[in-house]
């Protein structure tokens, strides 16, 4: 889904640039605001200095605000990281915060493939509150403040599909990293898709341990593109596991 920028959002100002999108109605409860100040050009983040732990103690003080609005969808207690455009991290604060406040997060995704070159694949769970019931990747997660992606593919692995390290430990990362942008209720959703492959021995059985995914399913290479195309993985695992099986030359690009 495209965002519309002009009408819809505002720019929030973060580090100098413009790194957020507020939209009209979250950026007039923050108008008043201690963390905010009025630009040229939308809304920047009162900074107070130019520090990391500055801006993240802003940062922070926003999200904690906007949760007692209820304009947050779900809060995590945990950091994400924001970055520059050289990958420098410039900010950390809630995760839940960077929809509502339009900021880039990153994510991994990872494409569990059998031995046969069936792949795994999970359902989420029911109870999740994004995309309940849809079926994503083997593994999919957050990228943590202070975390590297694949640190955090050896951290869901175990989490969400019980893959134990010596296993893990073979992730890949060959594919790009796609920027996946759209709208939902509560924001702009603006992620940094990293996309990695594992393999994974014939009789390896994936078993979820964090209740996050409801049961995983082994497709071929022909099922897995029926359900791509019939709409039923998230956004952001379709982008991954197209990416990979026409990397692999197992799918053929589409037009």
């Amino acid at each position: 889904m495209s965002v519309d920028l002009t009408s819809s959002y505002l720019p929030f100002w973060v580090g100098g640039a413009i790194r957020g999108r507020l939209r009209h109605d979250v950026a007039k409860v923050l108008a008043d605001s201690k963390g905010i100040e009025s630009a040229d050009i939308g809304f920047k983040l009162r900074e107070r200095g130019s520090s990391k732990a500055g801006r993240s103690r802003a940062l922070q003080a926003l999200a904690l605000q906007l949760r007692k609005l209820g304009l947050i969808a779900d809060w995590r207690n945990e950091l994400s990281a924001l970055l520059n455009e050289s990958g420098e991290e410039i900010a950390r604060c809630e995760r839940g915060a960077f929809r509502s406040l339009g900021l880039q997060n990153r994510a991994v995704h990872v494409n569990g493939y059998r031995a046969d070159g069936h792949i795994w694949v999970a359902r989420r769970s029911n109870l999740k509150r994004a995309d309940p019931g849809k079926l994503d990747n083997l593994v999919a997660g957050g990228v943590s403040a202070g975390e590297s992606p694949r640190r955090t593919a050896l951290r869901e692995a175990w989490e969400e599909a019980g893959v134990p390290a010596y296993l893990a430990r073979c992730v890949d990362f060959p594919g790009p990293v796609i920027r996946s942008m759209r709208e939902t209720t509560f924001g702009v959703h603006d992620e940094l898709v990293i996309v990695a492959d594992l393999d994974l021995p014939q009789d390896f059985e994936p078993a979820g341990r964090d209740g996050e995914v409801s049961e995983f399913h082994c497709l071929s290479t022909s099922e897995a593109e029926g359900a791509l195309d019939r709409g039923e993985f998230t956004v952001e695992a379709a982008l991954a596991l197209r990416e990979s099986l026409e990397r692999r030359g197992v799918a053929k690009p589409r037009p």
